[in-house]
């Protein structure tokens, strides 16, 4: 009985066990359909993108030309090479190969090669070549990669190398140009995805897409002239080894654009090697180093002398060798013609002659206030704005700060600190009628292609001083170099020349170090309309200490080369005169 009621219950489940797998069955096909058509594409995606890392692509860096188009310093293709110690066979074998090729010490390589870690860097940013024959060796467990950034090759070895700078290993700027231009110079990094692992490890043969392309950075066309550079970076080697001086500084300049032809500074470095040099020859001594100008400084207060309308020319002063000012005595420098021998003297010998006592003189009579407002009209105590970074305004304080000595002091160059910069710029307004500009050391900035993208123009900061004065101020350099300090040392022949000669005491931590003098010279080629302002500073020469004898020959060589390298021939000397006395005649040269 049991039986027969199992038989008639048995079909009946059957039935509803064959309709429930049915049912599943087409659940299971609709949703698998449903996933597969219409969730397929999204869900796809989505596990790509499981497997996908972002990776930022660096831009290959700008280059930096000189004003002729010449490379001062560009971005290279560039490998590194690792090693995978657990990977290496024989270390002292390979750290044997692979030193000469790295320029590595052997004991160091080892080292490397025998370090208890995954990875480590042999050598970062090295040529094709280098990569190349590391690759040869087929040495195990190294191995080369390519870098996304270049490797940055100085093309012109030390040239210009305190204005054009350095770069860090990944192309970050760190100094000079490559510091202060780095957003322009360093482009737009771009994105790609790779395909990875779960440890976001690149999958071998993987996919890999790019997003978003980089963009190479811009080229940077400096002012630079590549051979009045080289001529001042040879002058200055010579002149500080021939005075064992500490330092040197030489800066040329166009007074007409406030262009910047040159900006050499001694000791410097090689940017490709910047780290084997001491971190003080990395400086810029033309646009950090403040100083207490000395006589060159004097120009200026005969500036604020003639602008005040209350002298001229023809004003004159008592001619003395010692003054007592504020409790102080200041006494003629011993490089210029001895002032008591005048009895009375003019602006003109009191510049041309390098008188203390007169320039003080000149300065009191003048007055704080006019004398302040003329010193800030020439920029001093402000920022040039150069297109580098790091530089020094200098210290320029308000009368209301000054002690009794002060301006007396400040008149022939003391009590006041500028840079090299600062004062080329203000003897450029001097040369060019008495408008201060702007200097550059940048010319345009092109793209990629070499198409142009801005040029830099002139930029008048404001007029400094009247056409005619600033005349004047030329005469008054001119007579420097025919009969005063200047003479014969700052005399080019064949050309005509104007300057004026500098000798200082340097100041350290407030105070005078004792037998530690400053030299210089400022001059500009030709003497009636100037084509080049030069400015040469020597620190702390030996055997001399006077601008006369130090930094004006390094002048006139240097503006001699300039006058030949623009195609300016020097003028033929006048033929000899025949003077008649009775039936003899006199030759006079």
């Amino acid at each position: 009985m049991a039986a027969r009621a199992f038989a008639r219950v048995a079909p009946v489940r059957a039935k509803f066990a064959l309709v429930a797998v049915v049912a599943l069955a087409l659940g299971l096909s609709g949703r698998l359909g449903y996933v597969q058509i219409q969730q397929g594409p999204w869900l796809a995606r989505t596990a790509l993108a499981q497997h996908d890392e972002t990776v930022e692509t660096l831009a290959r860096r700008g280059a930096i030309l000189d004003r002729e188009g010449g490379v001062l310093v560009r971005s290279l293709p560039s490998e590194s090479i690792y090693v995978v110690p657990s990977e290496v066979t024989d270390a002292h074998a390979e750290a044997v190969k692979l030193a000469p090729i790295v320029n590595e010490p052997v004991a160091a390589l080892e080292r490397s090669l025998r370090a208890k870690i995954e990875f480590g860097w042999i050598a970062r940013k090295v040529h094709h070549d280098v990569a190349d024959r590391v690759h040869r060796l087929g040495l195990a467990g190294i191995d080369t990669k390519p870098e996304e950034t270049g490797l940055r090759y100085v093309a012109s070895g030390r040239l210009a190398s305190t204005v054009v700078g350095f770069t860090g290993t990944d192309e970050n700027g760190l100094d000079g140009l490559e510091y202060s231009l780095d957003k322009v110079l360093r482009g737009t990094s771009g994105r790609m995805l790779i395909e990875a692992d779960l440890y976001g490890r690149p999958v071998p043969f993987g996919q890999v897409r790019v997003v978003e392309r980089a963009q190479p950075g811009r080229t940077i066309v400096t002012t630079i002239d590549p051979y009045l550079q080289f001529e001042a970076e040879r002058l200055l080697r010579a002149s500080v080894k021939k005075w064992a001086a500490r330092s040197a500084t030489a800066i040329v300049m166009d007074p007409w654009s406030g262009e910047l032809l040159a900006v050499a500074n001694v000791p410097d470095f090689d940017p490709a090697h910047f780290g084997a040099f001491p971190p003080d020859s990395w400086r810029d001594r033309a646009i950090s180093d403040a100083y207490e100008p000395g006589s060159t400084f004097k120009l200026f207060t005969a500036a604020a002398a003639l602008e005040s309308g209350r002298f001229t020319t023809s004003s004159r002063f008592p001619a003395r060798d010692a003054l007592e000012v504020g409790g102080r005595i200041i006494h003629n420098a011993e490089d210029g013609m001895m002032a008591a021998n005048l009895g009375s003297e003019s602006i003109e010998e009191i510049v041309a002659y390098s008188h203390n006592v007169g320039a003080a003189e000149v300065g009191m009579a003048t007055g704080p206030t006019r004398m302040y407002r003329m010193i800030r009209s020439f920029g001093f105590g402000d920022s040039t704005r150069i297109e580098l970074a790091g530089e020094n305004p200098g210290i320029v304080n308000p009368p209301a700060e000054w002690s009794g000595s002060t301006l007396a002091t400040i008149s022939f160059g003391h009590s006041i600190s500028i840079t090299p910069l600062a004062l080329v710029r203000a003897y450029a307004a001097i040369a060019n009628g008495g408008l201060l500009l702007r200097p550059r050391v940048v010319g345009a900035i092109e793209d990629i292609d070499g198409s142009t993208i801005y040029r830099y123009g002139r930029e008048v900061e404001r007029r400094a001083i009247k056409p005619s004065t600033a005349a004047t101020l030329r005469g008054f350099l001119r007579a420097v170099v025919l009969h005063g300090t200047g003479n014969p040392t700052a005399q080019v022949a064949g050309y005509t020349t104007a300057g004026k000669t500098g000798t200082a005491q340097v100041v350290e931590n407030g105070r005078y170090l004792s037998g530690a003098y400053i030299a210089s010279f400022v001059g500009m080629i030709p003497a009636e309309r100037p084509r080049y302002v030069i400015l040469v500073k020597v620190d702390r020469p030996r055997g001399s200490i006077y601008g006369s004898q130090v930094a004006a020959p390094v002048f006139t060589a240097l503006a001699r080369a300039a006058m030949l390298h623009a195609g300016i021939m020097p003028a033929a000397p006048p033929p000899p005169r025949l003077v008649r006395t009775g039936q003899a005649s006199k030759v006079r040269h």
